[in-house]
């Protein structure tokens, strides 16, 4: 039990007034020795043990009253897992709000999901403790600190509205630790409200060793983690992972790749109709789905507009999560694939350009071009799929194109130089080169296969990237998420994170004596194409990408044709699944894939991730209608008023005895004492 008033506490001293009453009382009064009370004295000592036991009672009761009183005075809390009032007010707060496309499973009943339950329990709970300092919010898709005025305005803001994106936490615990350091906000509490999915809090992230150092030098900085990592029974959720138009001379088709996903161990038989709409034309394909995942693949409709754009959606029937219930699409003729390979060895170009022209979608138009790292300026990057570079690092303007060129979300690709330079692009540079003493290859450790490059296929079969072997790498240094890890640590791919863009850099070659990439090409091969596919959507007149990416973020100009919350202001619509169209291009936006991977963090493995930092979790349930914290004083003045009225009965005085009983006891003594003396 906490507090708001503590320093009240130090009243409870007052709580043994009536005892040093009882005893100022017994000094007033002298006792005096009289025959004449003796036989009253005898008599009295018959009740003595009786009168005690009252007394004390009454004594009892007094010193309750006076306890409740102080206490109910104090504000007492019903929490048992914050201490926070014990520990003092923090001078500010700072709230890390996870409002992905995940936290929006909802209890049926009530229609409330996990991120709305916690805005409000914490708006309430702030509301209670009667402020919070300065209240700062970082949400996941802005990831700026933000001053709230009031803390009942946390739940009406924009910023606290449900996304379909994906959430940073290792990005939103560096912009508090940034806030803080710039603002010397004194003690500072951090709540994290997330619903502990683990892509979301990346666990083999580099960031987290810097920020646990950084955290643990700051004094006065406390975490309070409020989690909701309940899982729905059998939530669906669908993805359309490709559309692809195919036109003939008087007619069109439409190609679509659908994937549909369910949590819960239910495996059984499960009927699921899919409605499609497409140019606002409606249609309904009943699935039967046995596992946890079935694959739809080139699932054909014919159009009857044979026009060269169009967009749709494909909707599930309604359940605990509404937001992956939905996934939109948009698709054109396709745009031409064109790469750019700057290289300084050509044999090492060669072999990349081969993998890139080769046709994964017959459908499609595949170009490669080869420039050496002197000709950058002929570089067309408007019309440039993706960017291969196997060349020192440049300097700071092309690498500044190379940024812009990332963030429209078309792919660069770096690959390790003969003689790395000490210049550095994205928080990354190559360091020395290293290779495996016995002449042996050194094995692949670990890779990501729920998301992004080396991703397992459509049917679900990984990639065969265990079967690699690698000989030599180069050292890659800073900061980035690993995709793909040798034995003992060292990264073979990652990705990039001070870019909002598709950047990667891989630590070896395609050549026989560095690596097996070229001659086991499945997994080279697939790592390109995907890349490239990613970059040349975007070039069409038909677009997708990813709710809540940088690319998406300017839609200024831009008419929507749908979105799934028709009530949010233009300024997030950029965040929310829908369609969107400008001129003669149309842009599809979804949530991220990460977001239908149920997988979450236990609490060792949160611990692991703060390390020495210490921290509050407790484990919420959406159906949990409790507060954090509650003010209980009505029950300590309750308690107070039935100690008083129990000191009122125990007071009354016994009753005296009627004339009858009088008469019948003073006969009852004559007869005693005839009989003693007879």
């Amino acid at each position: 039990m906490t507090f708001l008033q503590p320093l009240l506490l130090a009243a409870l001293p007052l709580i043994a007034l009536p005892i040093i009453i009882h005893l100022i009382n017994r000094q007033r009064h002298r006792t005096v020795q009289w025959a004449a009370m003796m036989f009253l004295l005898d008599a009295k000592r018959m009740t003595r043990g009786m009168a005690r036991l009252r007394y004390w009672l009454i004594m009892l009761m007094r010193m309750l009253a006076i306890a409740g009183l102080i206490f109910a005075v104090s504000r007492p809390l019903a929490s048992g897992w914050l201490g926070m009032a014990a520990g003092g007010g923090a001078d500010t707060t700072i709230i890390l709000l996870d409002r992905s496309a995940s936290t929006e499973q909802q209890e049926l009943q009530t229609a409330r999901s996990k991120r709305s339950v916690a805005v409000e329990k914490l708006s309430d709970f702030f509301q209670t403790l009667g402020g919070a300092g300065q209240l700062v919010l970082i949400e996941n898709t802005e990831n700026v600190a933000m001053v709230i005025d009031e803390t009942n305005q946390l739940s009406e803001l924009p910023q606290t509205r449900p996304t379909s994106t994906a959430c940073d936490l290792p990005a939103m615990l560096q912009t508090a630790l940034d806030y803080i350091v710039a603002n010397n906000s004194g003690r500072t509490d951090i709540w994290i409200c997330s619903d502990m999915r683990a892509a979301d809090w990346k666990r083999d992230d580099g960031r987290w060793a810097s920020l646990r150092n950084e955290f643990q030098q700051l004094d006065g900085t406390r975490f309070y983690l409020l989690s909701y990592p309940e899982q729905a029974d059998d939530n669906l959720a669908i993805t359309v992972t490709d559309a692809r138009l195919r036109s003939l001379e008087n007619a069109a088709t439409l190609s679509l790749d659908i994937k549909v996903t369910r949590t819960g161990q239910d495996q059984s038989l499960q009927q699921i109709p899919l409605e499609f709409v497409i140019n606002d034309a409606r249609s309904v394909l009943t699935i039967e789905m046995t596992e946890n995942e079935y694959l739809l693949q080139g699932h054909t409709i014919e159009l009857n507009d044979a026009g060269n754009s169009g967009w749709g959606r494909v909707e599930l029937p309604a359940d605990a999560n509404p937001r992956d219930n939905v996934s939109c699409f948009v698709f054109s003729t396709l745009p031409t694939h064109r790469s750019m390979i700057v290289a300084e060895d050509n044999d090492i170009a060669e072999t990349i350009r081969v993998a890139l022209t080769a046709p994964a979608n017959p459908d499609a138009r595949y170009e490669a071009e080869i420039v050496t790292p002197d000709r950058v300026g002929e570089i067309d990057w408007s019309q440039s799929s993706m960017i291969i570079w196997q060349a020192p690092i440049p300097d700071a303007s092309v690498v500044s194109q190379l940024k812009a060129f990332a963030k429209s979300g078309r792919p660069v690709i770096f690959f390790p130089p003969s003689q790395p330079t000490d210049n550095s692009a994205f928080g990354l540079s190559w360091g020395n080169w290293k290779s495996n003493d016995a002449d042996q290859p050194i094995p692949i450790a670990s890779w990501r296969g729920d998301s992004g490059l080396l991703q397992q296929t459509l049917s679900g079969e990984p990639l065969p990237v265990g079967e690699l072997n690698v000989y030599r790498y180069l050292e890659l240094e800073g900061e980035a998420n690993s995709l793909a890890q040798l034995d003992g640590g060292s990264r073979l791919l990652a990705q990039a994170t001070q870019v909002d863009g598709p950047v990667y850099f891989c630590t070896t070659l395609p050549r026989s004596s560095h690596s097996t990439l070229a001659q086991d090409g499945v997994t080279f091969y697939v790592m390109l194409q995907r890349a490239l596919t990613t970059g040349a959507a975007t070039q069409g007149a038909a677009r997708q990408d990813v709710a809540g990416s940088e690319s998406s973020r300017n839609l200024e100009g831009w008419q929507s044709l749908f979105l799934i919350d028709p009530d949010v202001l233009s300024s997030q619509q950029w965040t929310q699944t829908g369609v969107f169209q400008k001129d003669d291009r149309l842009l599809a936006l979804n949530r991220p894939a990460t977001e239908d991977v149920p997988t979450t963090l236990g609490k060792d493995q949160i611990a692991d991730l703060f390390g020495d930092i210490e921290y509050r979790q407790v484990e919420e349930q959406l159906s949990d209608r409790s507060a954090l914290a509650s003010e209980i004083w009505r029950a300590f003045l309750l308690a107070m008023a039935f100690a008083l009225i129990l000191e009122a009965l125990l007071c009354v005085p016994e009753a005296k005895p009627s004339q009858s009983e009088l008469v019948q006891g003073r006969k009852a003594k004559e007869f005693q004492s005839e009989s003693v003396t007879v």
